[in-house]
């Protein structure tokens, strides 16, 4: 929507010109143009150097792409307008730099200047010398939101005889927050923007690992063995529930893929070579996107295109593992299109337990915990029956470890009689995986071409091919009963072993593979002046299977080969060498394979423009459908089955509205208040309608300072996998549950039944938001800014315990099943569901802080940044009848929050390096249950910078134009996650095993 024309009788450029307007999130009026902004710009291509001022300054900026083609521009720094910016960056070049009354920046050739003089409206603009010391920015704290830029195809400039007269069409960039198409940098909500650039200077190995540093983020589902999510990435900002924060790829949803049991998207199948920034809107906004958006919406803006061609490697090691990555890039732009291609291949090796000293012997004793040791090893232990252990004083034994191939005999027990071998079973074998090993390919594609007037084509392609693995522990025998007559036991009796199952014999394991495809494609253009449309069509599946190793042991045949005579098939338990023959093995060992298949097929439409103008401005809105289908597929062969799909369409609509104007010099300039409204209807076909609204005010007292609020709904739909469970039927007297209606009486007959809840309903949501955020006209660089949010989720989706249901029956009618009533009671318990249910809510609420300070020095530029999260609240009740539980500042193994995260940061930047330490704050909080042990309380310090090689050494590397490299050093004082009571001994939802990580990277372009 929201278009600005004007109207130019001088351009004489013979090819449609490339356009570029860039914006953010608040007002429709156009920047004065004497605001100032901090600029600081390499040398770089001069096409890109004046989109990238383009996007700062949300100046429109046109030139003929064929006139800046293999041009460099010069640097640029300092607090400039855009017209000054884009000045210094041509200086010295034979190009003019022309402003039209309407506020345009044209660069045309001095050549096509001659041919055809500006008429008296242009203005030329003289040079502007570039600051010493020019260098790019640094990492920012909170960006405001900013589109790469539009494409050609955003406009039509068509080829126009010279002084001929036409309008242009300036379109608006739309970015995560709203579907509104804007020009400040700042709205009713926070968007907090972070780049390509500040994902590589964090140093973190993938997309999950940089999510989890943000101070939005509260706690994570954790990395390996561990993890909730086995290893796939994915982000809880606030630290809520899994699956509460939406996804999005280019403003667009994905399925929830199957490898994930289908709950949540795979964050690292997105190459980080292929991402130019990503979004987070830190608070739930249904209204705008639709579904799942409880705690927020991360958006994953991929890159669109380049001009030539880049290689980018990179190489990284910690203590026990390696990882490293190469990509390559090549595309192009010219008036009539765009393209990019991009490869990646990743490969990371998997870091275990083994690789940790904490993980050797887990008596903890000596720091204050419990000796947790336990007699699964290998060899393990062997007890008695009954009574004492024939030829010994005691009822148990370690096994004695010998000779590969020996078999202990009875007088090797006598040395370990009365005593155990004690160890960390998650150690054995291959150790719990703390990071999985992973590989990746991917394929990353993007065209747009013109087609007639403004109307464009678009098309998007993704391929994903990703394979997870890593080794385990050793398979655990429980107290196997070992016959008198097994070959091997020396006691003639009946005895009892537990142990761990020594590496030749088989380790546990995870390996998982899957393929990823996305594909799009879609129409653009505008309709009118005033109006622009968009239709878009995709499709996006994934494809998996996981394979668990030696994760079941038959006991037939594990009886079988105990009890054998023939040493062929026999079984030896006594000893930490191979235990049997492969064949016999093979029997007595099984995988578990799952397969998975996730997919979902989409079509929107959108129309944008302005319905009328106000005193204090246009009136724009959006008017958009979507409609959608989704498929969810999982089987394990021979144990279940889970077949989901459902259809969903949505139809919704946003309109901003200016209240008030800022004049100056008798021309509207900013808003001084705007409102923001927006609503939604989402229609599913397995649970019904969820409407959602949003509301949000804008006032600017002062160009510099902002006040906002903003009010919003959401909603969480239920995943495929809680609307399409598979029924099983067990004893429900095997559970121990009473029946409060019939006097606490045990039930012992009827059936408990596992089945899908067939009136289950979305998760609800409401997020309020008040903050302000000023940036001050003198200050180079100098930002503030406070939001106070506050979140509330009701109707959680949670298991309904059978116990529950019986103490709660009113309240779960339909659960409980009864025969007739008989001597003044109610009938005997036939049958209890087990089922999810809408239940539960989750109330949290905290306050965001930055700042941020740059100035100029001798050796370059200089930043400060710090930012901290308050969380003031975190309060949840998942089941009836339980008490509210305060998560605030109290670990939990799912979701919760502590009370700080903070982050500090300095930088220099020079013409030719920079530099930037990182000090990362995760506050004081107490460990799980009513433990008072204090965790957190640290800092962790990361270290980055890089040299512009090109620079330094021009004669480098000749016929590349840029040349970068550069060294990070994450977690420099090599902190090791804190010791916790119980397995695995360490926080999941906070830890990071990789330790001081160093990487290396370099990135040539031609």
């Amino acid at each position: 929507m929201g278009t600005i024309g004007f109207r130019a009788r001088w351009l004489p450029f013979p090819l449609a010109i490339s356009l570029l307007l860039d914006c953010g999130l608040a007002s429709a009026a156009e920047p004065s143009p004497a605001a100032r902004y901090v600029i600081e710009q390499p040398s770089q291509d001069l096409g890109d150097a004046l989109r990238a001022i383009g996007r700062q300054t949300s100046t429109s900026v046109l030139f003929d792409p064929r006139i800046v083609a293999g041009r460099l521009a010069k640097p640029v720094s300092g607090r400039l307008s855009g017209v000054e910016a884009i000045t210094a960056a041509v200086a010295g070049a034979d190009l003019e730099v022309h402003v039209t009354p309407d506020g345009a920046v044209v660069v045309r050739s001095l050549a096509a200047q001659k041919a055809v003089p500006a008429g008296p409206s242009a203005t030329t603009v003289p040079a502007i010398p570039a600051s010493p010391g020019s260098a790019s920015a640094p990492a920012s704290v909170r960006a405001g939101a900013a589109d790469g830029g539009a494409g050609p195809g955003d406009t039509d400039v068509g080829a126009q005889p010279p002084n001929s007269e036409s309008v242009y069409q300036i379109t608006r960039v739309e970015v995560t927050g709203s579907r509104l198409r804007r020009v400040d940098a700042e709205g009713p909500a926070p968007v907090n923007v972070y780049t390509a650039r500040d994902i590589e200077r964090s140093g973190q190995p993938n997309l999950q690992r940089f999510l989890a540093g943000l101070n939005e983020v509260s706690a994570s589902a954790g990395e390996g063995g561990f993890s909730r999510t086995l290893g796939q990435g994915t982000v809880q900002l606030r630290g809520m529930p899994l699956g509460s924060t939406l996804v999005l790829v280019n403003g667009r949803k994905l399925e929830a893929v199957g490898s994930s049991t289908g709950s949540v998207f795979n964050l690292n199948l997105i190459p980080l070579a292929a991402i130019e920034r990503v979004e987070v809107v830190p608070s739930g906004s249904s209204a705008v996107y639709g579904g799942d958006a409880l705690a927020g919406v991360v958006n994953i803006v991929l890159k669109k295109s380049i001009d030539g061609s880049s290689l980018a490697a990179r190489l990284g090691t910690g203590r026990g593992f390696r990882d490293g990555s190469v990509s390559i890039a090549t595309g192009g732009r010219d008036a009539d299109g765009s393209y990019l291609l991009l490869g990646s291949f990743s490969r990371s090796t998997p870091l275990t337990m083994v690789e940790r000293s904490r993980f050797a012997n887990v008596d903890f004793r000596a720091i204050g915990g419990a000796d947790e040791r336990q007699p699964y090893c290998a060899p393990g232990n062997v007890s008695s029956i009954s009574g004492n252990l024939p030829g010994l004083g005691a009822s148990v034994a370690g096994i004695p470890r010998l000779a590969s191939g020996q078999t202990p005999t009875l007088a090797d027990y006598q040395a370990t009689a009365g005593m155990r071998n004690l160890c960390n079973r998650y150690a054995t074998g291959g150790g719990a995986a703390l990071i999985h090993g992973t590989q990746t390919f991917a394929l990353h594609s993007l065209a747009e071409h013109r087609l007639s007037g403004s109307w464009s084509a678009f098309g998007e392609a993704m391929f994903v091919k990703d394979r997870t693995e890593a080794p385990s522990y050793g398979v655990t025998l429980a107290s196997v009963k070992v016959p008198a007559a097994n070959l091997f036991n020396p006691f003639g009796v009946d005895v009892r072993v537990s142990s761990v199952l020594g590496n030749d014999s088989g380790i546990q394991g995870l390996l998982r593979q899957g393929r990823f495809t996305r594909a799009l494609a879609g129409l653009k253009g505008q309709l009118g002046e005033d109006w622009d449309a968009e239709l878009a069509v995709s499709t996006s599946s994934d494809h998996g299977s996981s394979l668990s190793r030696n994760d079941s042991v038959n006991a037939t045949a594990l009886a079988a080969a105990l009890a054998s005579q023939n040493p062929a098939t026999a079984f030896n338990p006594f000893t930490a060498g191979k235990a049997a023959t492969d064949e016999v093995l093979r029997g007595i060992l099984a995988d578990t394979i799952r397969r998975d298949r996730g997919r979902k097929d989409q079509a929107s439409a959108i129309v944008r423009g302005s319905v009328g103008q106000l005193w204090a401005g246009p009136v724009d809105v959006v008017v958009g459908a979507e409609a959608a289908r989704d498929w969810y597929d999982m089987s394990v062969p021979g144990q279940s089955e889970i077949h989901g799909n459902r259809r969903s369409s949505a139809a919704y609509g946003e309109a901003r509205v200016p209240l008030l104007a800022g004049r100056e010099e008798g021309r509207v300039t900013w808003n001084l208040a705007a409102l923001t409204l927006a609503a939604r209807r989402d229609t599913y076909s397995d649970f019904g309608s969820a409407n959602t609204f949003q509301g949000g005010l804008e006032v600017r007292p002062t160009r510099n300072l902002l006040i906002r609020g903003s009010a919003a709904g959401s909603f969480k739909p239920p995943t495929l996998l809680q609307t399409n469970v598979s029924d099983l039927v067990d004893d429900a007297s095997f559970y121990g549950l009473v029946d409060p209606a019939r006097g606490g009486e045990a039930i012992t007959s009827g059936s408990l039944v596992r089945t899908t809840n067939k009136e289950l309903k979305p998760e609800r949501g409401q997020a309020r938001g008040i903050g302000a955020v000023w940036e001050p006209e003198g200050g180079l660089g100098t930002r503030l800014s406070a939001s106070h949010w506050q979140l509330r989720v009701r109707s959680m989706i949670a298991l309904l315990a059978p116990q529950s249901a019986l103490n709660y029956e009113s309240a779960f009618p339909t659960f409980v099943t009864r025969g007739p009533a008989a001597n003044g009671l109610p009938g005997v318990v036939t049958s209890i569901k087990a089922a999810e249910v809408n239940y539960g809510r989750l109330d949290t609420a905290g306050t965001d802080v930055d700042a941020a300070y740059a100035w100029t020095t001798s050796a370059g530029r200089a930043t400060v940044a710090a930012g901290a999260t308050r969380v003031n609240e975190y309060r949840v009740q998942l089941t009836p009848g339980a008490p509210v539980v305060d998560r605030l500042g109290r670990r939990f193994i799912d979701f919760w929050a502590p009370r700080w995260k903070g982050r500090l940061s300095v930088g220099l930047d020079a013409a030719t390096w920079n530099l930037g330490l990182t000090s990362r704050y995760l506050g004081n909080y107490k460990d799980a249950g009513t433990s008072e042990r204090r965790l957190g309380n640290y800092w962790i310090h990361d270290l980055a910078g890089s040299l512009n090689l090109k620079k330094l050494w021009p004669e480098l590397l000749p016929g590349f134009r840029a040349a970068t490299f550069g060294v990070s050093v994450t977690n420099l004082a090599d902190r090791e996650p804190q010791f916790v009571p119980g397995a695995p001994n360490f926080d999941v939802t906070q830890a990071d095993w990789r330790g001081r990580y160093v990487s290396a990277r370099l990135t040539l372009d031609w």
